[in-house]
């Protein structure tokens, strides 16, 4: 799952709760708010029921007050309301699908929201859609059903909006509306296909009132300014017994409540727009569009005057969309034969009905095994030729491109891909597969060479233990990346670990795990060329053909444009980064330019400073930027400086809260802007010294994504000496599994756990796997947001990995410090392996944001 760290919940520490999108007010001073609201506040009728269904004329009511969840009120500045001119009057309804009757059933929630809500945001992402084909008006069932449990009675728009955030709508034709039918449950079909058509967590209310039906002082202007802006609105309204065309009364274009008429229920609606004079001269009201049929009223319509709005009206919501454009990440195997099964993974790929399918190079579609939102597995038609894969949705709706080999050429079907290597004179090059499983796995492993690909070695790795390959065996005096691929039994896990001692005084050891394929784009955050820091950037193509790469760099001045590269197929090239951008912190990020396939990146540095940092350290890139970092190892003792680089490759400045971890709980540290294009560093130290400490990176907003690294260099009282680094998560998991490791004389292991949950205690197991076989290791029991430190060396001896599982979700590294008699020396960490089945994890991490102003 998504790290379940919350930002609201870790800066309730030092402040409480949100009020009206104001800064955030301490706990003491807000229960001293409330106590002055108690005297100040008129009293408030106890809350009613809505009337039964069917009221007068058989028209179907429905709505109920919404919970209060303060965090969910509009933040006005956020979307400069004050500053959106306000026309006279605005219609929105031309991209709404016809009116429609909900019965006498208590539904209005599902086709305000479900229906035109939804429908309307659908038609702004795709113009051409026809709005009279039910296929592309949005089911006011399938929401209603989702929140009405089971029973025909009334819902809340809070409910409503929160459904379709988790869970989506799916189309009339796909879960047509039969009020009677108001038990129903949609089949697996429909839930996949309503995953595509989520709504995004950016949706609340303008006001939201405690009892209903009241007399209210309700902002009215926001409602208007929201409408001006192209967006509706949602009402929950009192329906009184003077309402237009109800019962006995009388049509009428402007409805304005005489103050009188009994009360019947509460009713959701959809609001289209407004008109300054819909009453007349000065009469204002909004355009309401109504689920009682095209007939009612003449046209299913009435304007609610501003007075009623203002004063009678209990609550009033927004929604934003999300895009729902069919997307693709990866292709696993990116090759193999014809009727070979691959898994297609992405978002918004709905369901397998209609129009869906997946495309190959050659015309044809592969033999769908199985579809869901976010994977489907398919099988190579024997047509297919080498080239782009795209998926197509219901309505044929086009994906981006993901690489497919056809055949044997290609390492880009790999398990694992490793994009740094040497074995030059004073490089040591190690790769350590771990086989946590209870069936053995044989594995081909090849070499990539700037000139060309080569034969390694084919080995087995028992079951639930380790085996370990060295490189400069196979490969001597080269560059190299490596693929690691299972020819048959179980998956494994692939890590690479290198020992220097060079001519030219390149000075430790670095290490990483293997990147399980490869991406489009990968994002590098720590660097630096200033003197003594020497850096170079790797780029390994595993495909039968030539690929295009592009580099840029963002320092803390702004971005530099880096070198293009052409990778011929099978083959890795170094940038040496001090050529492009000297004597500076810098970020990298690598993308391939050639559409539809993809490379792998790592960076390396080697670090011998005038101010006594000595070593070197690697990481892989990160493949996405994001809102939410975990970093779980970190240390400020005498002699250990931790880092925290922070990288913004995207278009949008970006604000970041950090907080740190530690085995007594959390400490707040500092908010950093990272504006667009550039990186900023972070030195622990001057924030938590003497501590083992955990970082969780969060930015203010879910539109500001960033990507983290964390380096530490060590030069500690007991001999420890070096540099290590290792990029931040933004998975936790139940099950992470560390490949390399060693206790050998001369090597000190730790494994590093983080806890990020702010509520949960994790009990933590780790079992070690050595060349003999599996031994069972300690538990631990983490409380909430703490992290803690396991000493391997005290549980077994030799070569060793090791599998952290835990029934809560927990991030996993470990970090070697070494200084042996074969005279390797330095320090290394690495994040750890995420196991499968991937449902265990899901893309980004998206919490609700609300902070203290600093």
């Amino acid at each position: 799952m998504p790290l379940s760290i919350n930002t609201v919940t870790y800066r309730e520490l030092a402040c409480e709760y949100l009020w009206n999108g104001a800064p955030r007010i301490c706990a003491g001073a807000f229960l001293a708010f409330l106590l002055t609201l108690a005297f100040v506040a008129p009293s408030f009728s106890t809350p009613q029921p809505p009337r039964a269904a069917g009221g007068a004329s058989g028209h179907g009511l429905g709505m109920k007050l919404s919970k209060p969840d303060l965090s969910r009120r509009i933040d006005r500045r956020s979307y400069g309301l004050d500053s959106i001119p306000l026309a006279a009057s605005i219609d929105l309804s031309a991209s709404l699908p016809p009116v429609k009757n909900q019965g006498s059933y208590s539904s209005c929630v599902g086709w305000a929201t479900g229906y035109y809500a939804k429908s309307f945001y659908e038609k702004k992402e795709h113009p051409t859609w026809d709005m009279t084909d039910e296929r592309r008006q949005f089911s006011p069932q399938f929401v209603w059903n989702g929140i009405n449990g089971g029973q025909n009675e009334a819902t809340s728009i809070y409910d409503a909006l929160r459904f379709m955030e988790q869970n989506g709508n799916t189309d009339w034709e796909q879960f047509p509306y039969e009020g009677s039918n108001y038990a129903e449950q949609p089949n697996s079909q429909s839930v996949e296909a309503a995953k595509q058509y989520k709504i995004s967590d950016d949706w609340g209310y303008f006001f939201s009132n405690i009892s209903f039906p009241n007399y209210y002082n309700n902002n009215i202007s926001d409602l208007k300014a929201w409408l001006s802006s192209g967006k509706p609105v949602v009402l929950g309204i009192p329906i009184y017994g003077d309402f237009p065309d109800f019962g006995s009364n009388p049509s009428s274009s402007f409805y304005d409540y005489d103050g009188s008429a009994e009360f019947e229920g509460g009713h959701a609606v959809f609001i289209a727009g407004y008109n300054d004079n819909a009453g007349g001269p000065g009469q204002g009201g909004f355009l309401m569009i109504n689920s009682w049929g095209p007939t009612w009223n003449g046209a299913g319509r009435v304007y609610l005057s501003y007075d009623f709005v203002a004063h009678y009206v209990p609550e009033a919501w927004y929604m934003s969309d999300m895009d729902s454009t069919p997307s693709l990440s990866s292709i696993s195997p990116a090759g193999g034969e014809p009727g070979q099964l691959v898994t297609v993974s992405g978002s918004n790929l709905g369901a397998d009905r209609r129009s869906s399918r997946v495309g190959f190079d050659g015309g044809a579609s592969g033999q769908v095994v199985s579809w869901t939102n976010s994977q489907v597995k398919v099988r190579v038609p024997a047509s297919a030729r080498s080239g782009v894969v795209y998926a197509y949705d219901w309505n044929g709706e086009k994906s981006n491109g993901k690489a497919f080999a056809v055949g044997k050429g290609s390492y880009a079907a790999a398990n694992w891909l490793l994009a740094e290597g040497s074995t030059w004179p004073g490089f040591d090059e190690w790769v350590l597969l771990q086989n946590p499983n209870s069936q053995a796995s044989n594995v081909s492993i090849a070499f990539l060479t700037p000139g060309g690909p080569v034969d390694g070695p084919g080995v087995i790795v028992p079951a639930l233990s380790r085996t370990t390959v060295h490189v400069n065996e196979y490969v001597p005096n080269a560059d190299v990346s490596t693929a690691v691929t299972v020819t048959s039994g179980a998956s494994i896990c692939a890590e690479r670990a290198m020992y220097f001692s060079t001519p030219d005084g390149k000075w430790g050891s670095h290490d990483s795990i293997a990147a399980e394929g490869v991406a489009d784009t990968w994002y590098l955050a720590e660097g630096a060329t200033w003197p003594g820091f020497d850096e170079w950037i790797l780029v390994m193509n595993p495909f039968d053909r030539t690929v295009n790469v592009s580099v840029t760099f963002q320092t803390p001045g702004g971005e530099i444009v880096g070198p293009e590269l052409s990778l011929a197929a099978g083959t890795r090239q170094s940038v040496h980064v001090n050529e492009y951008a000297p004597n500076s912190d810098v970020s990298a990020k690598v993308w391939c330019t050639t559409s539809g396939y993809g490379i792998v990146a790592e960076r390396s540095m080697y670090i011998h400073t005038p101010d006594g940092k000595v070593g070197c350290h690697n990481s892989m890139g990160a493949t996405e930027a994001s809102g939410a970092w975990g970093l779980t190892e970190g240390a400020t003792w005498p002699g250990y400086e931790e880092w925290v680089l922070v990288a913004n490759p995207t278009s949008k400045d970006a604000v970041a809260d950090f907080f740190f971890l530690t085995p007594d709980g959390v400490s707040e540290g500092p908010a950093v802007t990272v504006p667009a294009g550039r990186r900023i560093s972070v030195r622990v130290n001057d924030y938590l010294p003497d501590s083992d400490v955990s970082t969780m990176i969060f930015t203010r907003s879910e539109d500001m994504s960033v990507v983290a690294e964390r380096a530490m260099y060590i030069s500690s009282p007991d001999g420890k000496r070096g540099a290590h680094n290792a990029p931040g998560s933004i998975y936790s998991s139940m099950d992470w599994l560390l490949p390399e490791g060693c206790t050998s004389p001369g090597f000190d292991e730790w494994v590093l756990v983080m806890n990020p949950d702010e509520d949960v205690t994790a009990n933590v197991q780790l079992t070690f796997m050595t060349p003999q076989g599996q031994v069972e290791g300690p538990t631990a029991s983490l409380p909430p947001a703490t992290r803690t430190t396991f000493h391997v060396n005290d549980y077994v001896t030799g070569d060793v990995s090791t599998r952290v599982t835990s029934e809560q979700y927990v991030i996993a590294e470990r970090a070697m410090y070494m200084n042996s008699p074969q005279s390797k020396t330095g320090a290394t960490c690495s994040l750890g392996v995420i196991t499968s089945p991937p449902a265990k994890t899901h893309n980004g991490v998206k919490p609700k944001y609300a902070f203290c102003n600093r």
